[in-house]
């Protein structure tokens, strides 16, 4: 019987590389899952940040009241002249016709009447010398055309933008008030028509309302309507 040969340090060596590549490998492995882990966290501590100062916003535009609105209407009043009242209107005007220029989509230039239809109104109560209740009308127009002038309004997680001057306005059929802003977000009640509204914001097709029953919430831009008579 023939005897084995001895082993040699290589052939012992090669006996090791397969253990200690292995070794290798996992170390590798975990750095790798820590890194990956620690970017994670990362990301969802900045998902919270941007969470919790997005409520904090919307907590600060649900606190709008009816005595914010009637804050701004005085202010309005305060500066209500002749010139005054008709600079904005022509101010108004302007941007309206160059907004005409540039929209494409139905839904915005149907949008856009509902600003005519405050604009109409501001000319009426300028005619008649009402020059306060001309610069409300003509403030809240802006506010439209403002809305529909930006260009990032539907862009992914937008966030909520805030009206200078509130607008009023009232559904035009029974409409779903929800929580947040999005078809599939939460029902917190169904708005009978003819409800009135004050918009107080919007976040991409959605506006900001709260009744005066005190109920707030989001609702569609399309189901509501801007109020424009003798009552303000």
């Amino acid at each position: 019987m023939m005897n084995e040969p001895a082993k040699t340090e290589f052939s012992h060596f090669e006996e090791q590389m397969p253990v200690r590549v292995h070794q290798q490998e996992l170390e590798s492995m975990k750095i790798k899952i820590e890194y990956l882990e620690k970017q994670l966290a990362d990301k969802d501590a900045q998902i919270k940040r941007i969470s919790t100062r997005e409520q904090d916003q919307a907590q600060v535009i649900k606190a709008a009241s009816s005595k914010e609105i009637a804050r701004t209407q005085v202010r309005l009043h305060r500066l209500a002249t002749k010139p005054s009242t008709a600079s904005l209107i022509s101010e108004a005007e302007v941007a309206m016709e160059y907004l005409k220029m540039q929209l494409t989509v139905q839904s915005d230039i149907e949008l856009l009447k509902e600003a005519e239809l405050l604009l109409d109104a501001a000319a009426v109560k300028f005619a008649e010398g009402e020059y306060a209740n001309a610069t409300y009308y003509a403030s809240q127009a802006l506010e439209f055309i403002n809305m529909l002038s930006d260009k990032e309004r539907e862009f992914p997680n937008r966030p909520t933008v805030r009206f200078n001057t509130p607008i009023i306005m009232h559904t035009t059929t029974d409409a779903n008030l929800r929580r947040e802003p999005g078809r599939h977000t939460l029902v917190v009640s169904v708005l009978n028509a003819g409800t009135v509204l004050t918009a107080n914001a919007y976040q991409g097709n959605w506006l900001m309302v709260q009744t005066d029953a005190n109920l707030q919430g989001w609702v569609f831009n399309s189901l509501i309507s801007v109020v424009a008579d003798d009552s303000h």
